[in-house]
């Protein structure tokens, strides 16, 4: 197994809510939930790969909560990008990783999110100002006008709803296919990887690639595809990362992370430890 390197930064009757079942139900699944986000959460705790938490030029930061999730920060001409928004405190984890830089949520031009699952998104209203980059897929689920596909996100909103932007709050950009965007120099490239949600992007930048929760990790088992319970549909998922790894030959791809900071070399390796005898046979 590969070693990671992990980053540490900061029509139905409606039920009576009050009713005993209810509650018990409740009870079970946050317990639940709970216990499947605090296996991710031990996974979140290594150093930061140096390339990439470089102040001034770039800054990465972890929400607090049972599972940390991961934000990418970088200059870039004309201003500051971000890599998805983290979860509980992001908004001050935010302009912690941009104070890094020298730089306040006002310099924030372009912000890119790889799924629209809550623990991603929870700095939005910070940023509001810049432009929003989403996979086509995922922007009724960013808009609140679906709910998640996998059991563990879903229950988690029945326990607690998502602050979420209304259509038209957000200057919004989805694409439905692998796409390059120029910021000044930089490129960003997007590869929807669906699965997870229907909109899962992995993007490329400066060499690493941010995989979002389309490649997962736990400490029993290592890197894997993306998690049942979490996912919309777990094989369409691992389906899309096989032809994910054709898509990426052309590429100059140096480093994977996924959204919950656990990073590692990009290499055969890495891909036999994700995909198993799918890797080898893609060889």
């Amino acid at each position: 197994m590969r070693r990671a390197q992990k980053v540490k930064r900061t029509g139905r009757t409606p039920r009576d809510p009050s009713s005993p079942t209810t509650h018990t139900t409740r009870c079970v699944a946050g317990i639940v939930i709970l216990v499947g986000l605090l296996s991710t959460a031990v996974a979140c705790s290594a150093r930061i790969p140096p390339p990439l938490h470089a102040p001034p030029r770039t800054a990465i930061v972890t929400t607090a909560g049972p599972n940390q999730s991961m934000t990418y920060i970088a200059r870039i001409e004309g201003g500051v990008m971000v890599i998805d928004l983290g979860w509980w405190g992001a908004e001050d984890a935010l302009e912690d990783g941009l104070s890094e830089l020298g730089a306040s949520p006002d310099d924030v031009i372009a912000v890119f999110i790889t799924h629209a699952h809550r623990d991603h998104l929870g700095a939005w209203r910070t940023v509001r100002h810049a432009s929003f980059f989403l996979g086509k897929g995922d922007e009724e689920l960013l808009l609140g006008r679906e709910r998640p596909g996998g059991w563990i996100p879903r229950w988690a909103d029945r326990i607690r709803n998502r602050d979420l932007p209304k259509p038209g709050e957000l200057q919004l950009h989805t694409f439905a296919s692998d796409t390059a965007m120029t910021l000044g120099a930089d490129t960003v490239h997007a590869f929807p990887v669906p699965g997870h949600t229907p909109g899962s992007t992995a993007y490329l930048f400066r060499g690493t690639l941010f995989a979002g929760d389309a490649i997962s990790h736990t400490p029993i088992s290592g890197f894997g595809p993306a998690r049942r319970g979490y996912s919309d549909d777990a094989e369409l998922a691992r389906e899309a990362l096989v032809d994910l790894r054709t898509r990426l030959v052309d590429h100059e791809v140096q480093r994977i992370c996924t959204a919950h900071g656990t990073c590692s070399e990009f290499s055969d390796e890495f891909w036999e430890d994700v995909l198993g005898d799918d890797a080898v046979e893609e060889r």
